[in-house]
């Protein structure tokens, strides 16, 4: 979606629309919605199946902005013009699924769903501080641009403008999760999360629906809820694996498929002969949000409008995923509200010297071994918050030391993260704080790369566990019940082990199959792979024609350091490289956003 509202020139290649004050001049992408009626223009985008956005707008007259809002709120991007007063109005969802992005100044308004191609007209440098943010945290916050000057309209999002395009209005809206613990039965609990999924799933449902199965139990969580919801002929799963894994989840999504009778596509992608310089360049153009993982789901999407694709990654709110140090250090903060505060801040204190050690260590050797960073986890749970900051806001600054990126702007940039404990009584109200804090930077990250991936395919995708109903049930089960685990089977293999996410796996006790229900979280992990396959000779070529230009990227962001490190690699890339070459995959990136503002 490109629109320009512009009081001076017409912009050519676009459709327009004269209003008294200024023209609309706009581009749909594929599935986008243009609507008319006597009071206003409508341009929409949204993932909801066909069906249910042709039901809404079936009879013009009836469709009033209220109706709009209370029928896009929780996947949708629009923008409206009213045609009494010319005042425009702009709206995002309330969970982010959707996204926009805008450039106002007194001549013109820019409202784009693509970033690059905004900033391509509307931009001159990219924002250094958003740079170093997705160096260091790897996401972006809802609301920030790489782009100085573009604007994104944060999630529950409305901005209001006059005819002379001023702003009347600039209000946004985070997701509402800060639930207290109900009061439902176990069994309650169970029959409530499951209706719940099925409810999330309800507008997507469309003539085809094809499920991205990895095996795990949120994947296997929607194919169970189509399976409740539409017949089994409008169901085909995707599942992936990339050549020389040695975690193939297949198998499991098999299983389950296998289980209800459902067709499976197993998808073996090797991309040694398929990436190259300048694809690598046009595509990620296309996307918001430049994260690796599109290149594995990218050439599988179809653009039928009868078509919805489903991606099962979640909140977590309904099955919190803890580890053994994560629930010690929650049951440390529940004793510390009872009276233990000044006893944990001494254990604390007498720890301070084994953390310095293990900073240090990990400085000069930036050790990858679970072992000695499980130790190093260890020494926090006595302090919650610097626990919480460290372990799931990521605010770690010797693990960037280690990595040799520069830390100048960390302080600035980790005030964002700051998190306060005084109101927080109970591990239930914790998770959720920590949820809310995540959702406008990591999840809508998550989001928005998924369903971009989709979107320039022409293709819809459908996210149903960021629904915001489900979200605030999910808020609300009982703690104990939400981490309450069971015995089933390690990861990739048939050994004995606890596994979590009970509350969910009895939800889907009536459809799931035995080796799905008892399989531990796991996800194959494959990044380093698309890199040996090639991209890493193609972002090597980008690297060093930076630093061969008089205006590097690299050098005025002082990086050399830490791409040497990925320069002089000759070794084939292993699994506990790939925190490492994200970060190396967004610099390049970063390198080819820069060039395109240069070059244009």
């Amino acid at each position: 979606m490109q629109i320009i509202l512009d009081h001076v020139k017409a912009a050519e290649n676009f459709d327009n629309r004269i209003c008294n004050n200024f023209t609309i001049h706009y581009q749909l992408e594929e599935k986008e919605v243009f609507f008319e009626n006597s009071k206003f223009y409508l341009f929409l985008k949204s993932n909801y199946s066909e069906e249910y956005i042709n039901g809404i707008l079936s009879a013009p007259e009836k469709v009033t902005q209220r109706i709009i809002y209370d029928s896009f709120k929780k996947d949708g991007f629009w923008v409206i013009v009213k045609k009494e007063d010319n005042q425009i109005s702009v709206h995002r969802d309330l969970s982010g699924i959707c996204t926009g992005y805008y450039h106002i100044n007194e001549k013109e308004v820019s409202i784009c769903t693509n970033v690059h191609s905004l900033a391509l007209r509307k931009a001159k440098e990219l924002d250094k501080i958003a740079v170093y943010q997705m160096l260091y945290f790897d996401f972006l916050w809802d609301g920030q641009t790489i782009y100085k000057g573009i604007e994104q309209l944060r999630q529950g999002g409305e901005l209001v403008l006059s005819k002379k395009f001023d702003i009347l209005k600039n209000t946004f809206n985070l997701p509402e999760i800060l639930e207290e613990e109900n009061q439902l039965s176990e069994e309650e609990n169970i029959k409530r999360l499951r209706m719940e999924i099925v409810e999330a799933h309800k507008n997507y449902v469309n003539d085809k629906n094809v499920v991205f199965l990895s095996g795990g139990i949120d994947s296997v969580a929607m194919l169970i809820a189509l399976n409740d919801l539409t017949g089994k002929e409008n169901i085909v799963n995707h599942s992936f694996k990339v050549k020389g894994t040695e975690q193939d989840e297949t198998v499991y999504a098999e299983s389950i498929a296998n289980h209800l009778d459902n067709n499976l596509l197993i998808i073996e992608r090797d991309f040694s002969n398929e990436l190259n310089e300048k694809l690598f360049k046009q595509e990620i153009l296309k996307m918001n949000n430049p994260y690796p993982g599109m290149w594995i789901f990218g050439n599988q999407l179809s653009n039928s409008k009868h078509t919805t694709y489903f991606a099962g990654q979640d909140t977590r709110l309904h099955t919190p995923s803890l580890n053994a140090l994560d629930d010690i250090a929650f049951k440390i903060f529940k004793l510390s509200k009872k009276g233990f505060k000044t006893v944990f801040y001494v254990f604390d204190l007498l720890l301070w010297p084994f953390k310095l050690m293990f900073s240090f260590l990990l400085k000069v050797t930036n050790s990858k071994s679970k072992y000695f960073l499980g130790l190093r986890r260890a020494l926090f749970i006595f302090n919650t918050k610097k626990y919480i900051e460290l372990f799931y806001f990521k605010a770690d600054k010797t693990i960037l030391e280690a990595l040799k990126l520069p830390i100048d702007h960390f302080d600035k940039i980790k005030a964002k993260y700051e998190f306060s404990l005084d109101k927080i009584s109970d591990k239930r109200s914790l998770y959720n704080n920590i949820v809310l804090k995540k959702w406008p930077e990591q999840y809508v990250n998550d989001i928005r790369y998924m369903v971009d991936m989709a979107n320039v395919k022409g293709a819809k995708l459908a996210m149903p566990f960021y629904d915001i109903d489900l979200a605030k049930f999910s808020a609300s089960i009982p703690f104990e019940l939400s981490i309450k685990t069971m015995v089933g089977k390690a990861q990739f293999s048939d050994n004995s082990s606890r596994i979590n996410k009970f509350v969910l796996r009895e939800a889907l006790i009536d459809k799931i199959d035995k080796k799905t229900y008892l399989r531990s979280k796991a996800v194959s992990r494959t990044g380093h792979l698309i890199f040996t396959q090639g991209l890493d000779l193609i972002l090597k070529k980008i690297i060093n024609e930076d630093l061969e230009s008089k205006s590097s990227f690299i050098r005025e962001y002082q990086l050399n350091n830490f791409v040497s490190k990925f320069l002089n690699n000759k070794k084939e890339w292993k699994m506990t490289d790939d925190k490492f070459l994200l970060k190396v995959y967004y610099l390049v990136s970063f390198i080819v956003y820069r060039n395109q503002l240069i070059n244009m």
